[in-house]
């Protein structure tokens, strides 16, 4: 086991080693490249990508690290996305593990690389605490905070600050901006608030432990199938059953991004219907108003 861990961290090294020469062998040209096109920022996860575009429109060029489908959580750029990622000028980073190597490998090149962590200045949920959850991951900060309308106001501030220290011939056009981004993240929270209040309380249970602030805001109560990154043991099982009865579970919530082997093995059982979400939708304000809806009617048809 520790001659495999061993041969693993090697490789790893070597893709890091090869990702950054090719970085310094094409960096000329992206420095080239760079002197005909708007300048280009990094985000990590597509809802980010929303917000930077809702404020920035077309004064900068957004390129999406974790592409529709892959989790944040295990994803690793591929040599292609680091090529790109050669030529942005800020990063607006969310904690996930791949940001530190990748980060590592692009500032070796680039220096100015401008780092901006969307953490700071939230009100962050510990993983082992997630508002309502259990089975969740162990460790450090849970980082599915852009599925908060609160918490998305303050990380658009941050994002129009970046942007407006950056660039500051585009700062009142950014202020403008981020005070209608803010407005309607406002009504939007207002609106599922109508919506979710009277079902305070309300248990969700869900493949992935990703709606935590969600439900932290709306009050309702997050379970998850996943135990600590990993499928259920079938003690584990047995116990989430009698759980999901007691609560009188009828639907469960899963993701294209994780497994859902276990999730269906609890529908069947249950009689319970499954339902997809997907939290790292680019459309924000579609993305929260489907899952204030899915969690709010789960008890329908």
């Amino acid at each position: 086991m520790r001659l495999r861990n061993s041969l693993m961290n090697s490789i790893f090294l070597f893709r890091l080693w090869l990702v950054s020469m090719v970085i310094g062998w094409f960096g000329c040209v992206f420095a080239h490249a760079n002197q005909n096109h708007n300048p280009c920022v990094l985000v990590s996860v597509a809802p980010h990508k929303f917000f930077v575009e809702q404020i920035a429109q077309n004064t900068v060029e957004v390129h999406l690290m974790v592409p529709a489908g892959a989790s944040a959580h295990t994803y690793e750029p591929t040599p292609r996305q680091m090529l790109k990622a050669g030529r942005a000028e800020l990063w607006f980073c969310i904690g996930e593990a791949f940001e530190k190597r990748a980060i590592q490998a692009l500032t070796s090149h680039y220096p100015s690389l401008v780092i901006i962590d969307l953490r700071q200045g939230l009100a962050l949920i510990d993983a082992e605490h997630r508002h309502g959850c259990k089975g969740c991951c162990s460790g450090g900060a849970d980082l599915h905070f852009w599925l908060s309308a609160r918490q998305a106001q303050i990380q658009a501030q941050r994002i129009a600050e970046a942007l407006s220290n950056a660039y500051p011939q585009h700062a009142p056009f950014y202020r403008d901006n981020l005070a209608t981004f803010q407005r309607e993240l406002r009504e939007l929270d207002a609106e599922l608030s109508a919506l979710l209040t009277p079902l305070k309380n309300r248990a969700v249970l869900v493949s992935h432990p990703a709606y935590a602030y969600f439900c932290r805001d709306y009050e309702l109560e997050q379970y998850s199938i996943e135990m600590e990154g990993k499928d259920p043991t079938p003690q584990q099982m047995t116990r989430l059953l009698q759980v999901a009865r007691k609560l009188q579970v009828h639907t469960i919530f899963i993701q294209m991004q994780y497994s859902r082997k276990a999730a269906e093995l609890l529908a069947h059982t249950l009689h319970a219907k499954l339902v997809l979400l997907d939290p790292y939708g680019e459309d924000y304000f579609r993305t929260m108003r489907e899952i204030a809806h899915a969690f709010a009617n789960q008890d329908s048809g």
